[in-house]
């Protein structure tokens, strides 16, 4: 059995199943928005091991996991910055991408 991963971990995995979750807003993933999600588990640290199970998803056409909003809650501006830069990284903003920052904005409790 697995050890319980610490707070600072576990919001970080949250943060990438959300970003994951962005990436397929639009009803297509680029390499670019890849590229920048496993830079941000990277620089996040995030477990190879979490990583690899929520890329299968992904690659398999599997739902992917919800995050878990109120562990975002604990920094939502973190959370933002990785929206937005993830949304902006392959140069090209989409109406969903928009769309899905605003309601991103809404849950996390901030003002529009």
């Amino acid at each position: 059995m697995a050890a319980p991963l610490p707070p600072e971990s576990q919001f970080h995995i949250e943060v990438i199943k959300l970003l994951l979750q962005v990436a397929t807003s639009d009803g297509r993933v680029t390499r670019e928005e890849i590229d920048s999600i496993i830079d941000t588990a990277r620089g996040f640290s995030v477990p190879l091991t979490e990583l690899s199970v929520l890329t299968r998803c992904l690659h398999e056409g599997k739902p992917l996991p919800p995050p878990n909003l109120s562990v975002l809650r604990e920094d939502p501006r973190a959370v933002l910055d990785a929206v937005h830069t993830l949304i902006a990284g392959d140069g090209q903003v989409h109406e969903a991408e928009i769309a899905m920052a605003r309601q991103i904005r809404e849950m996390l409790g901030l003002a529009p």
